[in-house]
């Protein structure tokens, strides 16, 4: 039993050291010769753990050579305009006599201040042999972060992305990556929409797309916009609604960053079915209207040429706010809130009160004319028959 115990905790190890060593990455040295004896080494560090605001990074640097004396690590030089701390925490010798080669081990602690440029750095590293002269080395640091990217979305100001309610519209999403060295690959999209409900809430995972550094891309992202509701069939959207999309993306060396958040502005109308329903109820109520004016022809108050205007002229105001709701492009402001003619409640509210208003307005007009032209035919008529009453005696005697 305890047999099996130390093998399980030897395999476990041994996963672990595999584990570790693979997602660390090594980069050589350049060869140094003195004499007849060469020097060999090289750097190692985990790149996915290089970012800013890491004070612990730990860097391995392995100097190994056939003579006698090895070199000695003297000091690191960081470049000018990265602020680097390196701290040695161990040193370790060690002679392999199968192949004389010597070794030695330094592990130092690497700190990245918060604040440092993502980008890739030349370390030097300065190495010395005793009561020898210094020599010089370089090696690259990839220094990349893990939140506050440089990839950034692209708004059209020129344009805004028109979206038809209750059906699925395709979104061109596009990003910048300003980061110098680093080329990044989308990994993840969620899109939401503010306010809540006009647009599903979709996660779309994103293979094989990939932007160069300082360059642009576009991705096709597909939503569903959400049918006409009550609410919005009567107030519309009054505000101009808002993508959301919350982008997850890695620098191609492991640094995965999640809090990038883009808005876009949209433009969200009823699909041409919706406003086909509305002109059916316009028509509806053209109809009714019209029964209303024949009513008033039948009863006397006006006669059928004025229906025939008024009729005429109802269906003229129509056709502009039609016109005017498939253009969209005019807005009505009342009470501090804001509708769109493409709006069929607002439409609606219009049309009831012209059609309400028009046709009480027309009616007290139609009364007053009706009303002055019996008064002048009564009037008429009663003046005819008093001289008509006068005139007969003295037809009869003079007959």
């Amino acid at each position: 039993m305890p047999s099996l115990l130390s093998k399980a905790s030897r395999l476990i190890l041994l996963v672990i050291a595999v584990t570790t060593v693979a997602s660390a990455r090594t980069f050589p040295l350049e060869k140094i010769t003195r004499g007849s004896q060469e020097f060999f080494g090289n750097v190692t560090y985990e790149v996915d753990k290089a970012y800013a605001g890491n004070h612990h990074l730990e860097l391995m640097v392995s100097l190994s050579t056939k003579d006698r004396t090895n070199l000695e690590l003297r000091e690191f030089q960081p470049h000018e305009q990265a602020k680097f701390g390196f701290t040695e925490i161990s040193k370790n010798a060690a002679f392999d006599q199968a192949t004389g080669l010597q070794t030695t081990d330094y592990k130092y602690l690497v700190d990245i201040p918060a604040n440092t440029e993502p980008r890739i750095y030349l370390i030097t590293v300065t190495l010395g042999y005793p009561n020898d002269k210094n020599i010089n080395r370089t090696f690259w640091l990839y220094v990349g972060v893990k939140n506050k990217g440089k990839l950034t979305g692209v708004n059209d100001p020129s344009s805004t992305t028109e979206f038809f309610t209750g059906t699925k519209n395709t979104y061109r999403l596009e990003l910048e990556n300003n980061f110098t060295d680093y080329p990044v690959n989308i990994r993840l999209i969620t899109v939401k929409c503010d306010p809540q409900g006009l647009i599903e809430k979709t996660t779309i995972p994103i293979e094989n797309v990939t932007i160069d550094a300082r360059h642009r891309g576009g991705i096709d992202v597909d939503l569903k916009a959400a049918p006409m509701s009550f609410s919005t069939l009567l107030s519309g959207f009054s505000n101009p609604p808002e993508l959301i999309f919350q982008i997850t993306y890695d620098d191609s060396y492991g640094r995965v960053v999640t809090d990038l958040e883009h808005r876009a502005k949209i433009k969200i109308r009823p699909r041409d079915r919706v406003l086909v329903i509305a002109m059916f109820i316009g028509v509806v109520i053209g109809a009714v209207l019209k029964l209303y004016l024949q009513r008033l022809q039948q009863q006397g108050l006006i006669s059928r040429r004025e229906v025939v205007m008024a009729v005429t002229v109802t269906s003229l105001i129509g056709l502009v706010v039609s016109f005017v709701a498939i253009v969209g492009k005019i807005q009505v402001v009342m009470f501090q809130t804001t509708g769109s003619y493409d709006n069929p409640g607002v439409i609606f509210i219009i049309s009831m009160a012209a059609a309400v208003g028009g046709a009480q307005l027309l009616s007290t007009f139609f009364k007053s004319g009706a009303g002055s032209g019996s008064s002048a035919s009564s009037a008429s008529t009663s003046a005819t028959s008093t001289s008509a009453s006068a005139s007969a005696p003295a037809t009869k005697a003079a007959s």
